[in-house]
């Protein structure tokens, strides 16, 4: 989907895009009311936001260690002649994969996955190294997170 950019954000979307990120289940109205505009106004730049594909979706922040899981990083080398961006999508099919970077460096990808347990994160290595077009895995695990979150700053 190619959407054309022809607007910039301006001051309100980030306003408003600040309010969903503290709280994506607010209300329109309850935005609003906090930035001073009406609710349609709110509504109409969100489906704005939406369609540019500024806004992606809304989800649940979980504390992925309360719940046993382990976060593992891992860097991979792809193979020459095979595309970067086709070994990321495979490997972005995984269930275990929270995010794929394409990156500068030693590395093509950098992959941050969670793990349910130590034991699983070698059989996510072993699925990591099957993907075709994968020359090497290069993979740490996280002893502990100081932080993890999606917000950014606007």
């Amino acid at each position: 989907m190619n959407i054309k950019r022809d607007k910039k954000m301006d001051d309100l979307d980030k306003k408003i895009l600040r309010e969903l990120q503290l709280d994506s289940r607010s209300s329109f109205t309850k935005i609003a009311r906090k930035i001073g505009v009406s609710t349609a106004t709110v509504s109409e730049r969100v489906k704005r936001l939406t369609k540019k594909g500024i806004i992606c979706g809304y989800t649940a922040v979980l504390n992925t260690s309360e719940l046993g899981m382990v976060t593992l990083i891992t860097k991979i080398k792809t193979k020459p002649g095979y595309s970067v961006e086709e070994v990321g999508k495979e490997i972005a099919k995984l269930d275990e994969s929270c995010c794929v970077h394409h990156v500068t460096g030693d590395f093509d990808l950098l992959v941050i996955s969670k793990c349910t347990g130590h034991d699983k994160c070698g059989t996510v290595i072993e699925k990591k190294k099957k993907i075709e077009g994968v020359e090497s895995v290069d993979a740490e695990l996280v002893l502990k997170t100081m932080k993890e979150e999606l917000k950014v700053s606007l």
